[in-house]
C-alpha cells in the first residue's frame, strides 16, 4: 500500500470519529438538557477554546517533530471524544442516581466536564489537521504543485463524505436502538480506531524519509540570523522576529502564562507579516456569511415552510456539488495555474450566490425589517411538527441521501405556492455555490502550503483557525442583534459583501 493511501485511509478514520460525535453530541445534548441552552454552552466554549488556544497549538506543533506532533494530537483526540462519550453514557444509565446525588451536583460535573474535553477533543482534532494537512502533505509531495494539490483535494473529499455519511450511522443507531448505544459506539470507536491511526501514521512516516526532515524554528532563527536581512530580495515570510537569544527564552518560558502569551502574540504577528496575508484573511472572510448549511440558514428556511426532508436534501446535494469541486480542482489547477484557479472559484462562487442576493426581492420573500424595528407581530410559516423532537432532528440528516434531486427542483417550478419561490433560489444558490467555496478554500489552503516557511505552518495555520473561528463568531452576533426572518435578507447582504470582500483582499494578494 502507497504512503498516501495509507495517509488517508488514517485521515477517514479520523474524520470519520469526528464527524460522528460533532452529529451525535447535539442530539444527546438537547436530550439531557431538554432544549438548546446545553448545544449553545458547548459551541460557545468549544469556539472559546478555538479562538484563543488555536494559536499556541500551531506554535507547539512547529516546535515538535511531525510524528510526535501528530501521534500526541492524535491521542489526545481519540482520549477525550472516547471519555466525553462515556461521561454521556453515565448520565442516560444512571440519570436518577445522579439527580439525587449531591442535589444533582454530580450530574451537572459530569455534563460541565463533557463539554470540557469535547473542547479539548476539537483542539486536538485541529492539532491533527494541522500536522497532517498543512505539513505533511507538503513534505510528501516533494514540492510537486500537481501532486498537492491531488492529495489536498483528496483530504477535503474524504472529509465531506465523512459529513454526509456518518449523521445516517449515528442517527440510525440512535433512532432503532438508543442513545446509550450511540454513546457506546462512538466510545467503542475511537478506542479502536486509535490503534489502527497510530499505526498507519507510523508506517508513512518510516516509508518517507522527507518526514523526519524538519525545520525547527531555533534553527531557521539561526540561518536567518545569518544573512543579511536588509537585503530587496529576502524572502517576506523569512522575516522571522526577535534573535536565538530570544528564542531560547522564549523556550524556557514558553509552558508558563506570561510565555503562553507572548507565544500567541508572535504568532499572530508572523500571521501578519505573511506574504499571502491578505488571501488567508479573504478565506477567513468566508466564515462571515450565513449562506451556508449551517444551523441559522437551516433555521430560517424552516420557518418559512420548508420540510425537513427537503431541507436534508439540500444539504446533501450540496455536500455533493462540493465534493465535485474537489475533482474538478485538480484539473482545472494543471490546465490554468493556482491563481487563476483561486480567482475563477470566486468568481464561480460570487455568481451562484447572487440567487439569494435576488431572493430578497423575489416573491415570498418575508424581507421587511421596518416592520421589525416596528416592533410588528411575525407572522410563521412553520410545518407541522410530529411532536418527536429528536426523531425529527434525526430523520431530518438520514433522508440526506434518501431523496432524489427531481423534488428539490420541483420547489423552484412550484409557481402556484409564491412563498416558495423565495426559499427555493436561497438555496438553489447555497448549493451551486459550494463547488466554487471549496475550490477556493483549496486553492487558498495551496498557495498558503507553498508559501509559508516550514517552521510557520504550525503557528501560521493555528492563527488561521483563530481568525476562522473570529469570523463565525462575529456572524453569530450578527443573528443575535438581527434574529427575525424580516431582517434576516440584511444578513444575505453583508455576507455577500464579505464574500465580495474576501475575492478583492485575494486579488490583492496577486498583486503583492
Amino acid at each position: 500500500m502507497r504512503p498516501q493511501l495509507k495517509l488517508y485511509c488514517s485521515y477517514a478514520f479520523s474524520s470519520w470519529g469526528d464527524r460522528l460525535w460533532q452529529f451525535a453530541l447535539s442530539l444527546i445534548l438537547v436530550q439531557i438538557g431538554e432544549d438548546l441552552r446545553l448545544v449553545a454552552i458547548n459551541g460557545f466554549v468549544t469556539c472559546l477554546f478555538v479562538l484563543i488556544f488555536a494559536s499556541s497549538i500551531g506554535v507547539w506543533i512547529d516546535k515538535t517533530a511531525r510524528l510526535t506532533a501528530a501521534r500526541t494530537t492524535l491521542t489526545v483526540n481519540n482520549i477525550t471524544v472516547a471519555a466525553s462519550a462515556a461521561f454521556m453514557l453515565t448520565i442516560f444509565v444512571w440519570k436518577d442516581a445522579l439527580d439525587n446525588t449531591w442535589n444533582g451536583w454530580l450530574r451537572t460535573i459530569l455534563i460541565s466536564s463533557a463539554i470540557f474535553l469535547c473542547s479539548v477533543s476539537t483542539l486536538a482534532s485541529l492539532g491533527t489537521k494541522i500536522a497532517i494537512t498543512k505539513d505533511w502533505v507538503v513534505a510528501m509531495s516533494a514540492d510537486d504543485g500537481n501532486k498537492l494539490a491531488d492529495m489536498n483535494a483528496m483530504m477535503l473529499r474524504i472529509d465531506l463524505t465523512a459529513m454526509i455519511l456518518s449523521p445516517l450511522i449515528a442517527g440510525q443507531l440512535m433512532t432503532s436502538i438508543s442513545v446509550v448505544a450511540g454513546c457506546l459506539f462512538i466510545a467503542v470507536w475511537n478506542i479502536c480506531s486509535w490503534g489502527v491511526e497510530f499505526w498507519l501514521l507510523n508506517t508513512v512516516y518510516r516509508s518517507v524519509p522527507a518526514l523526519a526532515v524538519k525545520q525547527s524554528p531555533d534553527q531557521a532563527l539561526e540561518i536567518i540570523s545569518s544573512q543579511n536581512l536588509d537585503h530587496p530580495d529576502t524572502p517576506r515570510n523569512a522575516d522571522v522576529p526577535g534573535t536565538p537569544k530570544n528564542e531560547t527564552q522564549r523556550n524556557c518560558c514558553y509552558f508558563t502564562s506570561w510565555g503562553g502569551l507572548r507565544s500567541v502574540a508572535e504568532g499572530w504577528h508572523s500571521y501578519y507579516h505573511q506574504s499571502v496575508f491578505p488571501a488567508a484573511f479573504g478565506l477567513s472572510l468566508l466564515y462571515m456569511t450565513v449562506l451556508g448549511f449551517d444551523g441559522i440558514t437551516t433555521g430560517f428556511a424552516y420557518s418559512q415552510g420548508l420540510q425537513e426532508n427537503m431541507l436534508a436534501l439540500a444539504q446533501g446535494v450540496g455536500a455533493l456539488v462540493g465534493i465535485s469541486g474537489t475533482l474538478l480542482y485538480p484539473r482545472l489547477k494543471a490546465k490554468i495555474g493556482l491563481f487563476r484557479t483561486g480567482l475563477f472559484s470566486y468568481a464561480m462562487e460570487l455568481s451562484c450566490l447572487t440567487l439569494p442576493l435576488a431572493s430578497i426581492w423575489l416573491p415570498g420573500s418575508p424581507f421587511d425589517p421596518a416592520s421589525y424595528f416596528r416592533g410588528d407581530p411575525l407572522e410563521q410559516n412553520l410545518p407541522l411538527a410530529d411532536g418527536n423532537e429528536t426523531a425529527s432532528v434525526i430523520n431530518l440528516i438520514q433522508s440526506v441521501l434518501l431523496n432524489t434531486t427531481s423534488e428539490m427542483l420541483s420547489i423552484v417550478e412550484d409557481k402556484s405556492n409564491p412563498s416558495l419561490c423565495s426559499i427555493s433560489a436561497l438555496l438553489l444558490g447555497i448549493v451551486l455555490a459550494r463547488c466554487g467555496l471549496w475550490m477556493s478554500d483549496l486553492a487558498i489552503s495551496q498557495i498558503m502550503q507553498e508559501t509559508i516557511a516550514e517552521h510557520e505552518r504550525g503557528v501560521v495555520n493555528g492563527v488561521q483557525s483563530s481568525v476562522n473561528q473570529l469570523m463565525s463568531m462575529i456572524k453569530d452576533l450578527l443573528v443575535i442583534v438581527l434574529p427575525d426572518p424580516r431582517t434576516f435578507g440584511l444578513l444575505i447582504i453583508a455576507s455577500w459583501i464579505s464574500v465580495f470582500c474576501a475575492y478583492v483582499s485575494y486579488m490583492d494578494s496577486l498583486a503583492t
